[in-house]
């Protein structure tokens, strides 16, 4: 593997300008999405499926029922699964609602949501898009997110030129 075909310089060619294109990630990874009513609990699952998967081997499930922000979250938190735990992955990972899997522990699950964020808001690009889009509803619409999801990056980013934390 040359250095442009590592997952970072994979994540990094498609932070651009958000939203980021997480269809145009899984596709560069070789890994096919699927769209599918998974019931009410289910948000999302991937798994190595040499049939249905991509050329990776590995397909990823999203609830086409639940919300879209939703939706992009789940398939950012299934492609860090993907780059930092597919060496666990075999039959599969189901993620339920509150991104817990029966196969993998909290300790995973919550580097695959850490990873999961950095995907879709990057820290570059928010803090370029900060001084056109100061409301947090703002920001999180143009990154496609929820505002929870935004306001929990936010505190962690300080503006560019001030030392204090972000008020909501």
């Amino acid at each position: 593997m040359n250095e442009s075909d590592s997952p970072f310089a994979i994540l990094v060619k498609h932070q651009v300008k958000p939203p980021v294109d997480l269809n145009a990630i899984a596709r560069d990874f070789g890994i096919t999405i699927y769209n599918l009513d998974l019931g009410e609990e289910i948000s999302g699952q991937i798994m190595r499926d040499r049939i249905k998967g991509g050329k990776s081997g590995f397909a990823i499930y999203i609830n086409s029922k639940h919300h879209p922000n939703r939706q992009r979250f789940t398939l950012a938190h299934e492609i860090s699964h993907f780059i930092l735990h597919r060496d666990l992955i075999e039959s599969g990972v189901i993620d339920d609602t509150m991104y817990r899997s029966q196969e993998l522990n909290s300790y995973y699950e919550s580097q695959a949501n850490r990873m999961a964020a950095d995907i879709l808001m990057p820290i570059r690009l928010v803090k370029t898009y900060m001084p056109k889009y100061p409301r947090v509803e703002e920001l999180a619409r143009v990154f496609g997110v929820s505002k929870g999801a935004m306001e929990i990056r936010l505190k962690n980013i300080k503006p560019q030129n001030d030392q204090t934390s972000l008020d909501f």
